[in-house]
């Protein structure tokens, strides 16, 4: 005989337990009566945001290109989810409430790794919520005021601040072509192929980084082969091996992403470090690998 979820053997009907069915029926029912239950109390509010647009601050702080995938959505201070965009966000509240929504990014262009970037600040707002109804919102956010830039580099210059590292086998070009570059004059170019297959672009000059703090650099690009970003750090005389930290996959379309050096910063205070780029030939069937970045923005 079939049991029932706990494994009890089924019973067929009766007039016993047609008679319980009918009187939680009217119990119900009272209780709806009575006001006990509200139907509508699970109907939320709804946001739908669109999109977050990054806007000038005072400070000069280079692109405003973005690319803000999440919103960390809170209520008097309570965090009420993180959203891919576009959103539609429904909310169990009504009426006035404080709302803050935080950017959100990829860390190290990971899907996996969303995280509310530390740079930009926070869209806050008293704003009233209805039950069943959807509002609209395009918050603007700007950068901290607090944020250090510590390096900004549009390769709009002749004199640009990366160079060819020791025993590379091609340099470096500025790219002026309009239907290459994504914002400005110019971008970056490095191609590599298998006659000339190593190539490291470093920054010139050497950046002095505050451990334990959050350390980022953003970095638009456009590549057929894949992009290594890294580090190199020196303490007094002693300089160390590049450390990769993040590998791009191929992006046939601009693309940003924000890299995050924070926890490959040395305890060491006063270290100073430099940044690394390597296009990467992965097979020895390619043509000619070529990777375009622009708007390098190193910021702490």
């Amino acid at each position: 005989m079939p049991g029932d979820l706990w494994g009890n053997p089924m019973r067929p009907a009766n007039g016993i337990n047609a008679l319980s069915l009918i009187l939680c029926l009217m119990m119900a029912w009272g209780l709806v009566g009575c006001g006990w239950y509200k139907p509508d109390e699970g109907v939320p509010s709804y946001l739908f945001i669109d999109s977050m647009v990054l806007v000038p601050s005072p400070e000069t702080q280079g692109t405003l290109s973005a690319n803000i995938r999440d919103v960390w959505v809170f209520i008097d201070g309570d965090l009420q989810g993180a959203f891919p965009l576009p959103a539609r966000i429904p909310l169990l509240k009504e009426g006035p409430v404080n709302l803050q929504v935080s950017a959100g990014v990829f860390l190290n262009g990971i899907s996996a790794t969303r995280a509310i970037y530390p740079f930009f600040n926070r869209w806050d707002s008293v704003f009233s919520l209805t039950k069943g109804q959807t509002d609209t919102l395009r918050p603007r956010i700007t950068y901290r005021n607090t944020v250090r830039y510590l390096w900004l580099e549009n390769f709009d210059n002749l004199g640009f601040g990366m160079r060819a590292r020791v025993g590379s086998d091609t340099l470096l070009f500025r790219e002026s072509d309009t239907d290459s570059v994504l914002e400005g004059i110019s971008c970056l170019r490095m191609a590599v192929d298998q006659r000339a297959p190593y190539l490291v672009a470093e920054s010139i000059d050497q950046i002095t980084l505050t451990p334990g703090k959050p350390c980022f650099l953003e970095i638009n690009y456009r590549n057929n082969i894949p992009l290594q970003v890294g580090l190199q750090s020196q303490v007094g005389s002693d300089i160390s091996d590049p450390l990769w930290i993040v590998e791009l996959a191929p992006s046939t379309e601009w693309n940003k992403q924000y890299i995050n050096f924070t926890p490959y910063l040395g305890m060491a205070v006063g270290a100073r470090y430099r940044l690394m780029l390597r296009p990467l030939l992965v097979s020895s069937a390619q043509g000619t690998g070529v990777v375009r970045v622009d708007n390098l923005k190193w910021l702490q």
